[in-house]
């Protein structure tokens, strides 16, 4: 959602509509490096990712694998830190992406794959309570 009247700043192109995600993905590089990403918004034809690592060159073309889409080429337009923001040749189909999400999860909760634990540090509460006052 934006704030500005479009109509007083003609040319001013419309930013597509954006939808938060923690997706992951692959990214190859135009040297076939292939970086794990976690993809957090994306749009028809773009993409706000995040990497371990520093991010691609501004202007690098690259290829996105995300689940359940076909490998789809881009150029990264800007970064910040680890974050940076891929411009898509393509259109994402939001639809189609969350449908693979959806399939992998339930096989992965009838293959018992699906265990907190094995995938993330569990931190459970001190019981006598916080180190220092709060």
């Amino acid at each position: 959602m934006s704030f500005m009247d479009r109509d007083l700043v003609p040319g001013t192109p419309l930013r597509e509509d954006r939808r938060s995600r923690l997706v992951s993905g692959r990214l190859r590089l135009a040297s076939g490096t292939v970086i794990p990403i976690v993809v957090r918004n994306l749009s028809e034809r773009g993409l706000g990712v995040t990497c371990k690592g520093g991010p691609p060159a501004r202007g690098e073309t690259v290829l996105v694998t995300l689940p359940g889409t076909p490998e789809l080429e881009g150029v990264v337009r800007w970064s910040r830190g680890n974050a940076f923001g891929v411009e898509l040749n393509g259109m994402v189909d939001a639809g189609q992406l969350a449908a693979a999400i959806r399939t992998e999860i339930a096989r992965m909760k009838e293959a018992g794959d699906w265990i907190v634990s094995a995938r993330h540090r569990v931190r459970v509460p001190r019981a006598n309570g916080p180190r220092r006052p709060i």
